[in-house]
């Protein structure tokens, strides 16, 4: 009989996680002791039985957290990971889903804390900014508790992946677009929710750094962060239009769209539009016209992406091939929508 992952764990003095990270070539493991670990594996001829852990959880319960801010995104990203659960249906396994007040990070980071004190066998998880997020992050890491974050992102987080779009390239993808609707002159607005949204920040700043080095003639007015409050939303937009007779368009990087667009409506102003996503509700208004264009992420597909690798890691051992797994940004228009 070979050796096993829990004997090489023991003879090298670490959990047999810290093992699994150096077999998959994943970080959190310093240079002297994965040089150990890869000695210890080459020596002993240590070979994974992926089989074997697969029909160990046919035997026992697995319970894999979903935590999620409630935000515009959730119920696609719900929709993508239950597609999932069918395929997995012969293992014992239960998704538990946890859903967060936005912009809280405070209630987000006791909700991970619990799901580490209950040992559950995964989490995906869409982080919010802030330092006491990143440390349940990281107490579910040093309890060898995976965790892949969806949609949204902490820098340096400890997490087996990330799955969601290129932020950096779908602000570009919205900064050429905005240059081509104004004809590479004018004056935008941006609603925001970037205070608690590493991910919706990354975008805003490619499309700053896209629009100073491309379109010097547009100018950014000024940025309002919503919270992903409808009602603060159209009561945000209804501010920034009066203080600024002249903009001509709208950059939208959170959620809250139709409230926003009902906002430029009631003040019978008529803008360029650019937003995220393909709800039905920004469908409907980017076919009406109200909306130029949206780019979409293909949120469905990030919540099936993030619980299948999820899934595959912790039953067959297979790790993802890299760190981050981006989704394509599809642009919408009247068009092709």
């Amino acid at each position: 009989m070979g050796i096993t992952l829990k004997q090489i764990a023991e003879m090298a003095g670490v959990h047999k996680s810290t093992v699994d990270k150096v077999i998959h070539n994943r970080p959190g493991v310093s240079d002297i002791k994965r040089q150990q670990i890869r000695a210890l594996l080459q020596e002993h001829g240590y070979e994974s039985n992926p089989l074997a852990k697969a029909l160990n959880y046919q035997k026992k319960k697995m319970t894999v957290a979903v935590v999620l801010p409630v935000v515009d995104a959730t119920p696609e990203l719900r929709r993508g990971m239950e597609l999932v659960r069918q395929d997995f249906n012969s293992f014992n396994c239960e998704i538990a889903y946890y859903e967060v007040a936005y912009p809280d990070v405070e209630a987000q980071a006791k909700c991970l804390n619990r799901l580490c004190e209950k040992g559950v066998a995964g989490v995906v998880c869409s982080p919010m900014e802030g330092k006491p997020v990143y440390e349940a992050l990281a107490a579910l890491d040093a309890a060898h508790i995976p965790v892949v974050t969806v949609n949204s992102d902490l820098e340096d987080a400890p997490r087996l992946c990330f799955v969601g779009q290129d932020m950096e390239q779908s602000g570009k993808v919205a900064a050429r677009l905005a240059g081509l609707l104004l004809g590479g002159n004018g004056q935008i607005g941006v609603l925001s929710s970037r205070e608690s949204l590493r991910s919706v920040e990354q975008r805003e700043h490619a499309f700053e750094r896209y629009l100073s080095a491309r379109y010097p003639e547009i100018r950014i007015v000024e940025t309002v962060d919503t919270h992903e409050s409808p009602a603060l939303a159209y009561e945000s937009t209804v501010k920034l239009l009066g203080r600024h007779a002249a903009l001509d368009a709208l950059f939208i990087t959170c959620g809250c769209v139709p409230d926003i667009c009902r906002a430029v409506r009631d003040q019978g102003r008529s803008l360029q539009i650019l937003c995220y996503e393909r709800y039905p509700e920004i469908v409907a208004l980017v076919q009406g016209g109200e909306i130029a264009c949206t780019i979409s992420g293909d949120l469905m597909e990030q919540g099936r992406r993030a619980m299948r690798l999820l899934f595959e890691y912790i039953i067959y051992d297979r790790a993802p091939g890299r760190g981050e797994i981006y989704t394509k940004n599809e642009i919408l228009l009247c068009e092709n929508i």
